[in-house]
């Protein structure tokens, strides 16, 4: 089944959706949590049968504080219902609404909630891997690092006899270390106005003003030896996460974990997400379910 997107009238601002219609099995807006209206997720099924399916985890980008549960970026994770996969797009609070650590908590609620109602959903509570690209790419690592960690999770917010956990996480040029990245950013010149304010944006302070600011929001810092496996894709020309942040993370899985349980690679000439369409060629897609194949399937 190929992918259908719906395109934003012509002339007019606004990011290319997946056409849900066409989708055979699916849970639409279910609510996960009730503290807000976008605390909702989509669930896609594949077409024939009865499950327990694996299931994937998608949390899309958006810098943060834009972005939708449905947005063309779901075009790799959408793939997995015609690989046996179940998959559930998670929308959040974005920073316009919320600070962090609120799209932490969102994402690790609508796990919980997920599991929590597996058997309902035909879900297989015991093989959950997370996707994520940009800004979703750093709440898929956040949510692995930080699992069974009280001071990141919410509780209150519904399912908490279940876990958040997951078995492995695919990461798109995430950002994970937001002070080392606003320092490439500056070093190398390059024009990106909006994110040069993202710290403000996302956690309510620039971090260089507060010692400390950002560290509640640097996976880096939470990665111990329990950490999933973990395959990360940039790209070597990414003008807007710095293919840096990677290499960060790469090493810090490495050297905790093992060179087994992390995958680098580096896309030769690739910009970030929508500023380069390479990214959702079918050999790239392959390559997450490859992944996705051995540690959750």
């Amino acid at each position: 089944m190929s992918v259908p997107v719906i395109h934003p009238p012509e002339g007019t601002f606004g990011v290319p959706q997946i056409d849900v219609g066409k989708i055979k099995r699916k849970v639409l807006n279910v609510a996960y949590a009730t503290q807000s209206p976008n605390q909702l997720l989509d669930l896609y099924l594949p077409t024939e049968g009865d499950g327990p399916f694996p299931t994937l985890v998608y949390i899309h980008g958006g810098g943060f504080f834009m972005g939708d549960k449905r947005d063309a970026q779901l075009h790799c994770p959408y793939d997995g219902i015609n690989r046996g996969y179940a998959v559930a797009s998670v929308g959040y609070r974005l920073a316009t609404e919320a600070k962090y650590p609120a799209g932490l908590f969102d994402v690790k609620a609508a796990i919980r909630f997920l599991r929590a109602n597996a058997s309902k959903y035909m879900l297989d509570g015991d093989r959950f891997g997370a996707f994520g690209d940009s800004a979703g790419g750093f709440y898929a690592v956040m949510t692995a690092a930080t699992q069974g960690n009280p001071a990141f999770e919410d509780l209150s917010m519904g399912s908490a006899c279940y876990s958040s956990a997951v078995k492995a996480v695919v990461s798109w040029f995430g950002d994970f270390d937001i002070a080392a990245n606003l320092k490439d950013i500056e070093e190398n010149g390059w024009e990106n106005p909006v994110f040069q304010d993202i710290d403000l944006i996302w956690l309510g302070a620039k971090s260089r003003d507060i010692d400390g600011l950002a560290r509640f929001a640097n996976p880096l810092l939470y990665i111990t030896p329990c950490f999933p496996p973990l395959y990360l894709l940039h790209g070597s020309k990414d003008h807007t996460v710095s293919v840096g942040q990677a290499y960060l993370m790469e090493e810090k899985v490495r050297t905790t974990c093992g060179a087994d349980r992390v995958k680098l690679e580096v896309m030769e000439g690739y910009d970030h997400g929508g500023f380069e369409t390479r990214w959702n060629d079918q050999t790239n897609i392959d390559k997450v379910y490859a992944f996705f194949d051995q540690h959750v399937k």
